[in-house]
This record gives C-alpha cells, structure tokens and sequence, in this order.
C-alpha cells in the first residue's frame, strides 16, 4: 500500500497528465488557430471620445490597451434569419440611438469546440444566425476628415475550415497601435448557412447572388462594402484597404482575388495557410453514388439525412426516391424549415470522422466566383482583382492535424501523445506539408506574377518550432512550425485569446518577441505601401518580390536559426509526382496511389492540378486499378 507521500506523488503526477492531455487537445486541434479563453463576457466602459457616426446610426467605444480605441459589435448587415437565411446579406436598418459597441457578439452558428468561442460541450451547436457584425480598432487620433491623415485599413478573416471560429479571438491593439493602422474582425456565416449550393434555393431565388452558395463569401464582401462607406470615422483610408486571413481565412482571400464582385473593394492582400480550391456545382450537391460522386455531405446528402431524422423517410434509400417526388418549392421550404442545429447535425452524421465539420464550399456559380479553377482564373491577366499579395504557409502544417491522427501517434497510457513510426511521420509530414506550400503559395505566385508581371507577389515560409520539449511531449517534433502557429506572431500576442497553451517558455521569449516585431513590421509596411520592404522602421532584410529563379521566399524563423531572410524555394507539382513515383520507402502501389491522389485531387488544397492520365499510369506501377474516390474520407 503506497505511503501518504507516495500516494500524494501519484495523484499529483496523473493530475499533470490529464491536464496536459486536456492542454494538447486544445494546442492539436483542427484549425487550431483561435483559443476559447475568457469566454465570461466583458463589457468595457464607453468613452466619449469614440463616438463615432456611421451611415447607419452613432456608435460608441471605449479606449483599449496600446494607445488605441476600440468598437465591437458594429452590426454590417441585416441578420440573415428567417426570409432572408441563404440570401446575400442585406443592409442593416438605420438604429435611431446610440449604439454601445462595447462587448463581442456571439459567434455565428456552429458546433461547439475549442475554436467556438462559445460555452458548451462537445455535440452541442452554439452560436447564432444573427451574428454579421464587427470589430473595429484604431490609434487614438482626432477624428478628422482630411484624406492624408487617414491610416490603413487591415481587415481580418478568421480561420476554422469555413465551419468554426469568431472574430472575437483576434483583437488588433497591438497591430494598430504600432504599426498604425485600422484594424477590422468580421464574422461571417458558417458551415451550412454560409455554404449551401442546391437546385431549389438555385431555381427560386430572386438574384443571381441568392442562387450562388456562396453566402459566406457575400457577407465578406458586404463587410468590405461596409469599411468602403465608414472607415473614415474612424481613421481609416477606405482607399487603402488590405485583406488577411488564416487558413480558410486565407482561402477567402483567394476566393476575394477571384471575385468579380469584390474589385474595387481592397488594395493589397495576404493569405497565411490559404488554399485555392473551389467546388462544381456537380461536387457540391450530388448524391455520394451518383457517376459523378458529390461530397459525402453534399446538399442533397444532407437533404436525406434530415428526411430520416425526421422519421420521413425510413432509409436514405427511400429519402432519394421521397425527394424526387418534391417540388423545388417544396424543398426550399423545407430546408428554410431546419433550426441550425438539425443541419449543422444533419452534416456532421454524415462525416467518417467529425471532429471537426467539413463542408463543400467555395462554388463555381459563375457569379460570385467564375466557373473556372482558380488556376485557370489567376492565369489570366484579366482574369481577377491583381493586387499585391504576400502570401504564405508554415514549414510543418500537416502536423497540427498528424499529431491528432491515430494512422501515426497514439496515446501512451491514454494520455501521453507518441508518434509511430518517426521516419514515417517525418516523410509524410513533408509530403503533406507541400501542398500547402504549393496550392497555397509558390504555384499561385509563378501564376499571377506570370498572368501581371507588374503586380508584385511576396512569399513566405513560417518556420519557427521552438516550442517546448520535455518527457511528456516533444513539441518541436510532434507539432513543430504546424499550422496556426505563426499568427501569434502576426499579432505580437502571445499572452491572450490567441495564446497556444503549452507552446512557449521563457527560454523562447527574446528570440518570439525579436520575431513577431519582425513579421509584424513586414504586415505593416506592406499595408501601407503595398510592398514589405524593410519593415516600417526601414531596418530588416529587404523582402524582395517573388520570381522563378534566385531568392524569392522570405524565411521567418527565429534569430538562433537564422533569422528573416530570404532563400529560393520553389516546390512544384512535378517535383512532387517525382518523389511520390521514386520514393522506394513507399510500401506498395496502392499507397502510392493514394499520395498522389490526397496530393491533387481529394485535399482540401486544389484539385486543379490533377491529371488523371498521369494517375493511370503513375511510374510503380500505374494506378488504374484503383478508383481514386475509393481514397476519400471527405474531398
């Protein structure tokens, strides 16, 4: 029988285990980009000296940290409940009394997680269909109308896979107040209420704009429409407008360059960790068995799903043949019919695996966005908003979601997170990695700047990965430069909402704080004027604009592994086809097969770049025995 201290030893060594467990559920989680801390509301105190009119009616705010002001919960269009739920945002009534924005509104709908911002457990849906506001903070200055005292505007586009997240996580004191600009968060709508392509809401609706899918998207750009008629009040240059985002905050920055209906509306913009894939309507709304094979969660999937949940229909067999019996009328009631919840649910029942919801998004409406791949769009000279862009991923991206995947760690005494095979997990980190860099990066740069050679791009490559190692857990190489860790940088935050627990000691904090003055400074100088430069102080390593050939990638890391500078790194899609067909540690061909297919088709990356000739015939081989969709867990 153990001893009192014994006894006292052990409780405490379990209790350190479960906390760390808890800890690294929350640091591995999907998306893992926003944290749900201080979720107790707070109300800060008005000040006079932030009243501001909008076109809509005064608002007040209050004076945040960093010699800066803040508003939250500026309304930007009218709540899309009801009627108005899958149609373009429409404008918000005119408020006849002051507005208080001093507290964070609710997330749009989603289901609950770390990432929600929201109180509740897992299976729970939180949020709200109200949810288009905003966030808004500037430096203290006088409230002038004079077009050369107005500052840049960097508006932000939270990640979460198009499904999760809120703008209450990113709070801009610090990116305002030293690199003086205007710092906007928006919300957006999520998941199915954000993204839902069908026939019926298509065939009845009353615009092209309803008809598109693409709802989440409009209520960007009705944000953007927003800082175009009131950035002024509050400081800002509605002519001098840059767009960032985070993973698929940074696929709506390219979803944004493509946009016909966003032109005009930013001048500048930066994508960290986005991807360029867009959905056919065909992928978006076809049944899983038909010739052409939908997402497993496609809209008429869901359609069927929400038959049998309801006990209309026994099987999904019989909810097909019920549907096909509908009207387009009828079924566009009955979907304006679901709460969030039955269709959030609806969806997730759908999944292999939902610990995190994923959707088809992103639809080639032919309105919204071309019908045209993005790889076919950014080609063309013409063929999208050219601005400046930096854009960008993490060394180790794959990562944040292999750490989590039982194909390659599993926990030690249930707790302990150990990685496999260590070979293994490496190649296939780097394999996975890639296409972040590839799809997201290096391969849309050589497009644009081929298509606008006028028009500078600028890459990167977040390298940093001196997070803690210890008996417990080995950071630096479970989890590495994943994804979602550089935003803390951006933000120069590491002690708030955005702080990744477990992730920093203080045996890192000069070399963090040396980089994200730095990575700041290059945001900074790039939203003023267009380019990086030097940073706003003029003392960095110029980062020069992106070309094939020589140093054309700006590698962030920390000074003791050498620092910010730039290096040439250009992965293509044939360099990687080569190392999947030469690469002799690959089992066998099926394996093969299945990278190649994960690289270019089934990701949520691109699937621009797929050749299915090149598949057929894949060197090992060939791959013409095996039906590429037979690969797919979600597309």
């Amino acid at each position: 029988m153990l001893d009192k201290n014994k006894m006292t030893t052990a409780i405490s060594m379990i209790v350190l285990l479960v906390a760390t467990s808890v800890i690294l559920s929350h640091l591995l989680a999907d998306d893992s980009d926003q944290r749900a801390s201080g979720l107790a509301e707070q109300v800060y105190e008005p000040d006079r000296a932030t009243i501001r009119d909008t076109d809509r009616g005064q608002v007040i705010g209050f004076s945040d940290t960093n010699n800066t002001f803040s508003w939250l919960g500026i309304p930007y269009a009218a709540p899309p409940v009801g009627e108005l739920r899958w149609r373009a945002p429409q404008s918000v009534e005119h408020w006849p009394k002051q507005l208080p924005a001093l507290k964070a509104t609710t997330a749009c709908s989603q289901p609950w997680s770390p990432l929600s911002g929201e109180l509740g457990e897992p299976g729970d849906v939180v949020g709200s269909e109200d949810c288009l506001y905003l966030n808004v903070t500037a430096p203290r200055q006088p409230n002038s109308s004079a077009s050369n005292t107005k500052l840049p505007v960097m508006l932000w586009i939270h990640g979460g896979a198009n499904t999760t997240g809120s703008a209450r996580f990113y709070r801009g004191q610090k990116i305002a107040g030293d690199q003086q600009v205007v710092f906007v968060s928006i919300n957006y709508r999520l998941g199915p209420l954000g993204w839902f392509s069908h026939s019926s809401l298509r065939n009845t609706a009353s615009s092209p704009e309803d008809a598109s899918g693409n709802y989440a998207l409009l209520d960007i750009i009705a944000a953007l429409q927003w800082v175009q008629a009131n950035i002024h009040t509050f400081g800002g240059n509605a002519a001098n407008v840059t767009v960032f985002g985070e993973s698929a905050g940074g696929r709506n920055i390219f979803a944004l360059l493509a946009s016909p209906l966003a032109k005009g509306l930013f001048h500048r913009a930066i994508s960290q960790s986005g991807s360029t894939r867009t959905e056919t309507l065909a992928r978006a709304e076809n049944f899983a068995d038909e010739s052409l094979p939908g997402w497993p969660n496609s809209s008429n999937e869901l359609l069927a799903q929400l038959q049998i949940n309801q006990k209309t229909a026994k099987d999904r067999d019989e909810a097909k043949i019920d549907l096909g019996t509908m009207t387009e009328t009828t079924v566009a009631a009955l979907l304006r019919y679901q709460t969030p919840e039955m269709l959030i649910n609806a969806s997730m029942q759908l999944m292999d695996h939902p610990d995190i919801l994923r959707i088809p998004q992103l639809f080639r409406d032919g309105h919204v966005l071309p019908s045209a791949p993005l790889a076919t769009v950014f080609s063309q000279t013409d063929g999208y908003n050219a601005v400046p862009v930096i854009m960008g991923a993490n060394r180790d991206e794959e990562k944040s979601f292999m750490a989590r995947d039982p194909e390659f760690t599993s926990l030690q005494l249930g707790l302990r997170p150990s990685i496999r095979d260590s070979e293994r997990y490496e190649r296939y980190a780097a394999y996975y990695s890639l296409r972040w860099h590839m799809f997201g990066g290096n391969q849309i740069a050589l497009l644009m700047s081929t298509a606008n050679p006028d028009t500078d791009i600028f890459s990167y490559r977040f390298d940093w990965d001196q997070s803690p190692s210890n008996w417990i857990v080995d950071l630096p190489t479970l989890v590495g430069a994943g994804h979602g860790t550089e935003i803390n940088f951006v933000f120069k935050d590491f002690n708030g909402d955005l702080r990744l627990p477990f992730e920093y000691s203080q045996a890192s904090r000069p070399g963090r704080l040396a980089l994200a003055k730095a990575m700041m400074g290059y945001w900074g100088q790039f939203a003023h004027n267009g380019s990086p430069g030097r940073g706003v102080f003029d003392e960095q390593p110029a980062w020069t604009p992106w070309q094939a050939a020589g140093a054309n990638t700006m590698i962030l890391d920390s000074p003791e592994d050498g620092g910010w500078r730039m290096e040439h790194y250009h992965p293509t899609p044939e360099d990687l086809i080569k190392s999947i067909e030469d690469d002799s540690r690959i089992g066998n061909q099926k394996e093969r097969c299945r990278l190649f297919v994960e690289s270019f088709l089934i990701s949520q990356h691109s699937s621009d770049f797929w050749d299915a000739e090149r598949y057929k015939n894949l060197a090992g081989g060939g791959c013409a025995d095996y039906d590429p969709y037979q690969f797919v867990g979600l597309p």
